[in-house]
């Protein structure tokens, strides 16, 4: 395992902060599970699909802008 160092802003600083808070996790915590979702919406954009929000069986947003 290895150790990095990242400098956040101010405000991507108190967005970890309260993300982690509300997951019930640490900030690494909250990096992991994004690097996660990532991993996934790459896998799935490479394989034709696209990422959305779905309510009740209907595609309610899609995410765009995953490069």
């Amino acid at each position: 395992m290895s150790r990095l160092n990242i400098q956040f802003s101010d405000r991507q600083n108190k967005a970890l902060d309260e993300l982690a808070e509300e997951l019930g996790t640490t900030k690494a915590g909250v990096l992991k599970s994004a690097l996660a979702l990532l991993e996934v919406a790459l896998r799935e954009r490479k394989e034709g699909n696209r990422i959305g929000v779905v309510k009740d069986n209907t595609v309610v947003k899609e995410i765009v802008g995953i490069t």
